[in-house]
């Protein structure tokens, strides 16, 4: 039996705990939160914080562990890195977690092989800042060097924004940097693939559909296939495999974003995990390949994990409606006293998935990150307008009351 550890106990992580004891696998995860969903699913369970390099891996040594992973936490890829490379099993090395999770380095590596993104520059003051946007000009983005889900990101349109969006991008940052880059026009695409002995295997691309402003990149929809042409859709390709080869990557999964352009593509980053957000129902449905099997057999060693994984048959097109405050406007954050309409939903005309993590005496959190989405609803159609409005509809039929 195999002994496979996953970093993380999270929502997110319960289908990987599920799928790899289905596999036979014993189990082990860590989590700093002893109630954490995935704890009871799986076979033991030790109390070390996602971010833990020495405490995880001191978890590793003693249980002899075969493979390691995580999916959807930025915190916990260096993890999975270090104790890889000191245990000597599969996996990415140290060198691309880094690059892979520090946007500055990340970008450095871009302009070493070539890969299109937009200029940017690391900044630590308000002096390299506004040396940077008299420079380059507005509206310019900044954001954490090392943070994910759209924290202290802010588009910055002229200079009386600059300071006050620095102060906010650098309470997220460990390094103490921000990255300062130019802003680039264009809808925003995901892509997702497979990167086996440093062959490419694409699974998805999608639409990145965001909150209008005042909010800044936050996802409320995902659509996919993305409404692009086949040679814009043809340059991502390429843009993404420059990108993963900047970071190094040689197997694991690949999760570009990236601009479509009037120039073309433009890489805004890479992870080099499964995404969150639902990203693995969008590459799974729309390819038939589960990124989080692959990911276990990827771990454990398996040869040819392609050729290993289950398959399903591929869907036509879908919508991964999230669901926020801004589909309950006029709530003033009271608190909820009823929530219905979810069997509904479920049964909705296309749905293939349905949940809402909210709870009743709650109030609804403001959508400052993508953390503030509390629900989502997924729906295949035959095409994308389809598949969107039907997602649509069947999230409508989430029903809240609020507290007078």
């Amino acid at each position: 039996m195999k002994k496979l550890m996953i970093i993380g106990a999270g929502h997110e992580q319960v289908p990987a705990i599920q799928i790899a004891k289905d596999k036979g696998c014993f189990v082990i995860v860590t989590d700093r939160n002893p109630k954490a969903p995935g704890v009871r699913h799986a076979d033991a369970f030790h109390e070390v914080s996602t971010g833990d390099k020495e405490g995880n891996l001191k978890v590793a040594r003693e249980q002899k562990v075969d493979g390691v992973m995580t999916l959807g936490s930025e915190t916990a890829v260096p993890v999975v890195a270090k104790i890889a490379a000191e245990l000597g099993l599969p996996g990415f090395s140290e060198d691309t977690a880094f690059k892979a999770t520090n946007k500055n380095a990340m970008r450095a590596a871009f302009v070493e092989h070539g890969v299109p993104a937009p200029v940017s520059h690391p900044v630590q003051s308000i002096n390299e800042a506004l040396q940077f946007a008299n420079q380059h000009g507005y509206p310019l983005v900044i954001k954490p060097s090392d943070c994910s889900g759209q924290r202290g990101t802010t588009r910055i349109d002229d200079e009386a924004m600059l300071a006050p969006s620095l102060v906010e991008a650098l309470k997220f940052a460990t390094d103490g940097k921000a990255i300062l880059e130019t802003f680039c026009e264009g809808p925003e695409i995901n892509v997702t693939a497979v990167v086996s002995k440093g062959v490419v295997t694409f699974l998805s691309l999608s639409d990145r559909v965001t909150a209008a402003p005042p909010h800044f990149g936050i996802a409320i929809e995902h659509v996919s296939p993305p409404a692009i042409s086949a040679e814009m859709a043809e340059a991502i390709r390429e843009a993404s495999i420059k990108a993963i080869r900047a970071v190094g990557l040689m197997d694991g999964i690949a999760y570009p974003q990236v601009i479509a352009g009037p120039r073309g593509p433009q890489v805004l980053e890479i992870a080099v995990r499964i995404p969150g957000g639902h990203m693995r129902e969008v590459a799974w449905l729309m390819s038939g390949i589960d990124m989080i099997e692959i990911s276990i057999l990827q771990a454990i060693g398996v040869a040819d994990p392609l050729a290993a994984c289950e398959r399903k048959l591929p869907v036509k097109s879908l919508s991964v409606k999230f669901v926020t405050e801004l589909d309950y406007p006029g709530h003033d954050h009271a608190p909820v006293s009823s929530i219905s309409g979810l069997n509904d939903t479920l049964t909705s005309a296309g749905v293939y998935l349905a949940r809402l993590y909210l709870q009743e005496g709650k109030s609804l959190p403001t959508l400052d990150s993508s953390a503030a989405r509390f629900g989502a609803v997924i729906a295949s159609g035959e095409d994308r307008e389809q598949a969107s409005r039907l997602s649509r509809e069947a999230a409508g039929r989430i029903n809240l009351t609020f507290a007078k």
